[in-house]
């Protein structure tokens, strides 16, 4: 840790000479945001554990894909999401979505799990646990600026059943303090942002390494049964990331 403290002093006084004051807030809040992301990284990514509904299904499909793997340790959380996957996993944690949880038979669930658990085998952990650390502050400065405003427009609405002027006065107030904060928030929103749309641009990449980890372990033939049963419901328009993600692998399963 010691060490660590003098790396970081380093490098904000160099970036202090070359962006005064700036510079050392912005090394010094890094540095913050990867030490308390263990901590923040739950509320950011909306992480939680596994409810008793999901739990059931989930703990078998789990050991049998770390047996497999031969990949011990790593917790599964869940993400509230409708899509397939979920979002990069962060340390040793592999996190899955609700839909999948949920209504996937066992063989597919175990295919997305090991698709998951991909992004975390032997060299794959770095970039992923980087991809979280970057994504990580827009996450939560998303969650910040959401979180000011959301109490407006239902405060708004008491107040005009109200018909009274302390009504409208704590929605003048409370739109006084959003703004506020997004004035404050809004230069590191706005280079969060950056870095994690910067972060998404190698993440077909990624997707593809984790679905050849799938494959390597096995689960490749649930995993495009299940991509291919998403892209047959979709509600809109044809995903086009899981029709190559689907013809990528029928290519490596020849």
């Amino acid at each position: 840790m010691g060490s660590e403290a003098l790396l970081v002093a380093a490098a904000a006084f160099g970036l202090h000479m070359i962006w005064p004051v700036w510079g050392a807030v912005a090394v010094v809040a890094v540095w913050a945001v990867l030490l308390a992301a263990p901590l923040a990284a739950p509320r950011a990514h909306g992480y939680r554990d596994p409810v008793d509904a999901e739990r059931g299904g989930l703990e078998q499909s789990w050991r049998n894909v770390q047996r497999r793997a031969g990949a011990e340790a790593y917790r599964l959380v869940v993400v509230e999401s409708d899509e397939l996957n979920a979002c990069r996993p962060f340390g040793r944690t592999v996190a899955v979505t609700s839909h999948s949880a949920r209504t996937l038979p066992p063989g597919r669930l175990e295919a997305v799990l090991a698709h998951e658990l991909g992004h975390l085998l032997g060299w794959r952990a770095v970039p992923a646990f980087v991809h979280a650390q970057v994504t990580l502050p827009g996450r939560a400065l998303q969650r910040v600026l959401r979180g000011s405003w959301s109490p407006i427009v239902p405060m708004w609405k008491r107040a005009v059943s109200w018909h009274r002027p302390i009504g409208f006065l704590g929605v003048f107030l409370l739109a006084v303090l959003a703004t506020v904060v997004t004035v404050v928030v809004a230069l590191p929103a706005a280079v969060a942002f950056a870095v994690a749309w910067a972060a998404r641009l190698p993440g077909g990449r990624g997707e593809a390494r984790a679905d050849a980890a799938a494959v390597r372990l096995g689960f490749g033939a649930e995993l495009v049964a299940a991509i291919e049963h998403r892209i047959e419901h979709a509600p809109h328009e044809l995903p086009m990331p899981l029709v190559r993600r689907a013809q990528g692998l029928r290519r490596r399963l020849g």
